[in-house]
């Protein structure tokens, strides 16, 4: 399942502007680094703090996945990277803003970061214990403004979108579900975007 979650991301991070160059964190054995170079990013590097997790990736993908605490700084020069994601980081991080601030330093002016986050009603947002930060929204919008980042809510169902005026319905029948948080909800995603001069 996490490799067509992958190809999903990447489709919809490459929908309209495919960026040059993208980073993932937390990137585990480099899926979403493999499926962003299957949509034509031509320089993708994957960054995560496990070194069995790098080990375990595919001979391709090792050279293009290095291990790093996205908190205590990426190795990464300033301004270098168009795109930066992060899927199921920051539930992880007590204190979001050093890798928010290593986030910013690393994009370019212009640039997006696509975050998914543990919703704070999801199943799995206390069962598991490395879960030290599932918080509302109020709280994620609160760290990204303190970041000096401008950012959207990206909703399940802009995704995966379904053709025509009946996938448009859909689309907004999903998404309104999902905004007043009926049923199982899903994970916050955000798309930030990096303003010039920082």
């Amino acid at each position: 399942i996490v490799y067509p979650l992958s190809e999903r991301t990447a489709r919809f991070l490459c929908r309209g502007r495919r960026p040059t160059s993208a980073l993932d964190l937390a990137c585990a054995t480099g899926f979403l680094v493999e499926a962003l170079r299957a949509q034509g990013v031509p320089a993708v590097a994957g960054l995560d703090i496990s070194v069995h997790a790098v080990s375990r990736a595919e001979p391709g993908q090792r050279g293009r996945l290095v291990v790093g605490d996205a908190q205590a700084g990426l190795p990464f020069r300033s301004r270098t990277c168009e795109l930066i994601t992060a899927c199921d980081l920051f539930e992880h991080l007590a204190d979001p803003d050093p890798a928010l601030s290593e986030i910013r330093r690393v994009l370019l002016d212009g640039g997006r970061a696509y975050l998914k986050i543990c919703h704070p009603r999801h199943p799995n947002a206390r069962r598991d214990p490395s879960h030290v930060n599932v918080q509302p929204l109020a709280y994620w919008h609160a760290a990204f403004r303190r970041a000096g980042f401008a950012w959207a809510r990206v909703y399940e169902a802009e995704l995966t979108p379904e053709p025509g005026l009946r996938g448009w319905a859909a689309r907004w029948l999903r998404r309104g579900r999902e905004w007043a948080g009926v049923g199982t909800p899903a994970d916050y995603k955000f798309l930030l975007r990096k303003q010039s001069g920082g």
